[in-house]
């Protein structure tokens, strides 16, 4: 039998350690040295490896019919940013208004719903909203996503909320998608001390952070 992560489970190493985003249950945790070892291994492809305690605890689940596999994120790491260039952004009425409804929505679900089924929304909102493969060059998209994302920090000001990463990024991602533009949120996490972070991020341009602070944190997982 050969097994896989769990689907809303992610995870990545941070100074020989590993650290686990568990979607489902909203929640960062590591696994204790007696899971870890035969974790690592079993991701290094030792299949002789024993997995029950694994298996038991949900973090592994069953791949029948598929070699099952355990890797960790992969994405690029963040060489540009949007804040650290020059891009003449325009305010307009529409889109204080979006902002404002957006920020707002995302803020009451964060409160009464959870993290999995808010993240799935956002999955399922952006395919309808995205323009026709080949339709624009990726320069142009690039532009277009400087000054999307301009517009959104520019009416973002104005919104009387408090920022936060998780609420900005998930307002920033729905906000761009209706300009048909696509952009990923990514997790990242540190260790000692464990601190945990999202940002916008499209190819190697991060949409609504540096990239020192970006680049501070390990990628655990990509929306």
């Amino acid at each position: 039998m050969t097994y896989t992560l769990r689907n809303d489970l992610s995870f990545c190493r941070v100074d020989d350690r590993l650290i686990f985003l568990d979607i489902r249950n909203d929640r960062y945790f590591r696994l204790s040295s007696n899971l870890e070892r035969p974790f690592i291994a079993y991701a290094n492809g030792n299949k002789d490896t024993g997995v029950g305690s694994l298996v038991e605890r949900n973090i592994l689940v069953e791949a029948p019919g598929s070699q099952g596999r355990v890797t960790a994120v992969n994405i690029e790491y963040p060489a540009r940013s949007a804040l650290e260039q020059s891009c003449q952004a325009k305010l307009h009425l529409g889109s204080l208004v979006d902002v404002f409804i957006t920020v707002c929505s995302i803020r009451r679900q964060l409160r009464t719903r959870p993290l999995r089924t808010i993240l799935d929304s956002v999955v399922a909102f952006r395919p309808s909203k995205q323009p026709r493969p080949g339709s624009i060059s990726d320069r142009a998209v690039e532009q277009l996503l400087l000054e999307a994302s301009g517009e959104f920090r520019l009416a973002r000001a104005y919104t009387p909320v408090e920022t936060r990463c998780l609420l900005d990024s998930l307002a920033m991602v729905k906000f761009l998608a209706r300009r048909r533009l696509h952009a990923s949120i990514v997790f990242g996490v540190t260790s000692d001390p464990f601190s945990a972070h999202c940002w916008v991020q499209a190819g190697d341009l991060v949409l609504n952070d540096t990239v020192g602070h970006a680049n501070a944190h390990t990628p655990i997982r990509v929306i």
